[in-house]
C-alpha cells in the first residue's frame, strides 16, 4: 500500500462458560478518539483519527481496553468474565496506485464456544467506564481478587495484602489507616473491620495463628467480597480524578455482617 489508513479495528467478546451475551443489547458510543460499537458479541472501534498500521491503531484504544476489561471482570468476579481477543483492521489504501488492488486477507481467531452451563445472562453488555484509570496498586488488587475468587487465594490474604497496599499508597508512615480513609473517602471503621477479619477469621487457610480456629461466617465473606469490590475500583477512580470530591463508601452503604462483629460507632472528627 502506498498510503495505507486503519479504518476500523475488530475484536470479539470472549467469556467463560457462566455468562452469556447473547441476550444483551447492541452498544454504540462515540469516544473522542473512535465510535464503539458491539453487537452479537463482535466489537467494533471505528477510528477517526489517522493511523498507518494496525500496530499504531491498537496502541491508540490498549488502554480504553483494558480499563473496560478491568471494571468488567472486577463487577463480575471472573477474570474469563469480559476480554476482548482482536480479530481483524480494516484498512485501506489511500493513495492506491492505478490499475492495482490491494487486498488483504485476515484469518479471525475461532470464536469462543458457549458452553452449556450458563449462570448469567446480563441484559446489557459491560458499559465502558470513564471514571477509572489503572495504576499499579489498582492492577495489583484487582489481580489479586480475581485470584481470590477463582479460588487461587485464600480470602484472608488477598483482603489484608489490598489493605496493605491501601495505606502504603499514602506515602504514610504513621497513622496510615486514617489517611486511607481520607484520601480514598472510606468510612475508616470499613478499614479496621478488614484488617480485623484478615487477622482473626480463615479457619485452615488463615494468615495468621490466631484465625485458624475460627472459619469466615458467610455474612463476614460477603462483606469482604463487596467492600473490597469498591475499594479497588475507588483506587482506580482516585487515579482517574485526583481532586474530584468522590461519594463516601460507607458502612450503611454496604451489607451488614453478624451482628457481634459489628464495629463500634467512631466520632466524626
Amino acid at each position: 500500500m502506498n498510503d495505507p489508513h486503519v479504518v476500523a479495528l475488530n475484536y470479539r467478546i470472549d467469556h467463560g462458560d457462566t455468562i452469556d451475551y447473547s441476550h444483551a443489547e447492541p452498544l454504540d458510543r462515540e469516544e473522542p478518539g473512535f465510535r464503539l460499537t458491539v453487537e452479537d458479541g463482535k466489537v467494533r472501534f471505528e477510528l477517526k483519527e489517522h493511523h498507518a498500521t494496525e500496530e499504531q491503531a491498537r496502541e491508540a484504544v490498549a488502554e480504553y481496553i483494558r480499563e473496560w476489561e478491568f471494571d468488567a471482570t472486577l463487577e463480575y468476579g471472573s477474570s474469563d468474565s469480559f476480554r476482548l481477543a482482536f480479530e481483524k483492521p480494516e484498512i485501506v489504501d489511500r493513495k492506491p496506485t492505478p490499475g492495482r488492488m490491494s487486498i488483504a486477507a485476515y484469518i479471525p481467531a475461532p470464536s469462543a464456544s458457549l458452553a452449556v452451563s450458563v449462570l448469567t445472562r446480563p441484559p446489557a453488555y459491560p458499559q465502558p467506564p470513564s471514571d477509572v484509570a489503572l495504576n499499579p496498586d489498582a492492577r495489583t488488587m484487582h489481580q489479586r481478587y480475581l485470584g481470590y475468587r477463582g479460588g487461587r487465594e485464600p480470602l484472608a490474604s488477598m483482603a489484608n495484602f489490598c489493605l496493605t497496599v491501601l495505606e502504603a499508597s499514602t506515602g504514610k508512615r504513621k497513622r496510615k489507616r486514617p489517611a486511607a480513609a481520607k484520601l480514598y473517602n472510606v468510612d475508616e471503621r470499613i478499614l479496621d473491620k478488614i484488617g480485623e477479619l484478615s487477622a482473626h477469621r480463615g479457619g485452615a487457610d488463615a494468615r495468621k495463628a490466631d484465625g485458624v480456629a475460627t472459619e469466615f461466617s458467610s455474612p463476614e465473606r460477603h462483606f469482604l467480597e463487596r467492600v473490597l469490590k469498591a475499594i479497588i475500583r475507588r483506587v482506580a477512580q482516585r487515579e482517574r480524578m485526583p481532586d474530584a470530591d468522590l461519594p463516601k463508601i460507607s458502612w450503611s452503604d454496604l451489607p451488614s455482617i453478624q451482628q457481634r462483629t459489628e464495629p463500634a460507632p467512631k466520632s466524626e472528627k
